[in-house]
């Protein structure tokens, strides 16, 4: 797994808990400000699409796979490295990123987020939503 930038992320991105714990917490208690915050404060694993033959993504760019249910398009990304493995073992190559970074920068109006889909304490978020997780980060000293 490697960052945008190609260099790999430190061990932080092997198990989440503190995030995945929020996420949960904030899910149980019905608290979406919660959910949002833990969210958007975290760096997340983004797999990386395939490219086609011949094509090459630009340097420091995304490929964000996408899947579809029910007529909805979602980018799928988890906590950590650990829990992508855990409900989607065939997936390799993925990058980790701020999860307020890609919601800043969000795509499309018909692309929803799915984090840690596969899992027991998997949400989707809806565009709006996605592009709303800047304004929930934590405030920089």
């Amino acid at each position: 797994m490697s960052t945008p930038n190609g260099s790999t992320p430190d061990a932080s991105f092997s198990s989440n808990e503190p995030t995945e714990s929020a996420i949960s917490a904030g899910m149980a208690s019905g608290d979406t400000d919660a959910v949002m915050r833990a969210v958007a404060n975290s760096d997340i694993v983004v797999p990386q699409a395939t490219v086609a033959a011949g094509e090459e993504a630009p340097e420091g760019s995304l490929s964000l796979p996408v899947i579809e249910q029910d007529g909805t398009s979602y980018v799928p990304v988890f906590t950590s490295e650990e829990t992508m493995h855990s409900a989607a073992p065939e997936l390799g190559d993925a990058v980790a990123v701020s999860a307020a970074e890609l919601g800043a920068n969000w795509p499309s109006d018909d692309l929803w987020l799915a984090v840690n889909p596969g899992t027991e304490d998997g949400l989707t978020l809806p565009p709006d939503a996605v592009r709303s997780l800047p304004a929930y980060t934590d405030p920089k000293d």
